[in-house]
């Protein structure tokens, strides 16, 4: 038992386990197969963005951005459509605007040198002024059978976009658990300057997380256009940045870096989408949703906090 509450994702895990109680005790039809398939499914463009963040904040740093690159991701992709390109060929470039976007954070925050927060403030104003702009204003629609597959589509009895969030979530966590570039990642976030006399170059591995992350940016816009059916760049992917992040701090990361996993990401993102539903499906006032989340955000990373500290004592104890 003592092994597993020392287990990163713990409080995550046993913070969702009792959510899931309470919610099936208010309402009879929270846990019909159903609900959850709906749960997975209205979260999917979450899951992926969230794998991106969580690389961005085990650096330390953050990525406001995110909304505003799937925006205009999504609405390119749906101009590209409207031109006739092929929806293979379409979405393909809806994701090459994805890296280029991530190639443009990184530039000046790696590279330049620039803080995170002021590049990606102006870009995430950038981004949503060119979606907004290429648009006309007008609603991205009609999206031909082909390219609403992947959205909608089913891929050997599963649904396509969260066949595409699991394997992306799983070539992720091997990443960042059994490669360089993960390996390198913690170490700049936990200490910049020992990583820079370790050798690890800082600014190539900045560079390319937020390239992944436009990356996965990319994908997820594709799967948001499909999915909905439609793309209003003025609003696509608003608080997409703020929820993500929550996701990654309620899942056990820092917002200091070095501190956090793929998988306990993920949990967060299950866990905020269990608690939006759960709140909807008991008939709580719409009103009071965003509230209780934000209440229920604040309660999980404490318990995240009051574990790190009691993790750390314990490792002193052990010095000692």
């Amino acid at each position: 038992m003592k092994r597993l509450l020392n287990v990163h994702e713990a409080p995550i895990i046993l913070f969702t386990i009792l959510v899931t109680l309470l919610f099936s005790i208010l309402s009879p039809d929270f846990m019909q197969v159903e609900n959850i398939r709906l749960i997975l499914d209205q979260n999917i463009t979450m899951f992926i963005v969230a794998i991106g963040m969580t690389m961005v904040i085990l650096l330390g740093g953050m990525d406001l951005s995110v909304g505003s690159v799937l925006a205009v991701t999504a609405t390119s992709v749906g101009l590209f459509l409207s031109h006739g390109i092929h929806p293979w060929i379409a979405a393909a470039m809806g994701i090459c605007i994805g890296v280029l976007c991530g190639m443009v954070n990184g530039y000046f925050i790696a590279v330049r040198k620039i803080p995170d927060i002021i590049v990606t403030l102006a870009t995430m104003y950038i981004f949503r002024g060119i979606a907004v702009g290429i648009s006309g204003g007008t609603w991205m629609t009609n999206f031909p059978e082909g390219f609403r597959f992947f959205g909608q589509g089913n891929l050997l009895g599963i649904s396509f976009p969260l066949f595409i969030a699991v394997i992306l979530i799983a070539i992720f966590i091997y990443v960042m658990k059994f490669t360089r570039v993960g390996r390198r990642v913690y170490s700049i976030g936990g200490n910049g300057p020992a990583a820079k006399l370790a050798g690890i170059s800082v600014v190539r591995t900045k560079f390319k997380v937020y390239v992944l992350t436009g990356l996965l940016v990319g994908i997820a816009s594709v799967i948001f256009a499909a999915k909905v059916g439609s793309v209003q760049a003025s609003t696509a992917g608003s608080g997409l940045a703020f929820e993500v992040m929550a996701a990654v701090l309620i899942g056990g990361g820092s917002i200091f870096g070095g501190v956090g996993t793929i998988a306990g990401t993920m949990l967060g993102v299950l866990f905020m989408g269990i608690v939006k539903n759960g709140l909807i499906i008991s008939k709580v006032s719409p009103f009071w949703v965003d509230a209780a989340t934000g209440f229920l955000i604040i309660l999980a990373i404490v318990i995240n906090t009051l574990q790190r500290i009691r993790q750390n004592k314990g490792k002193e104890g052990d010095l000692v």
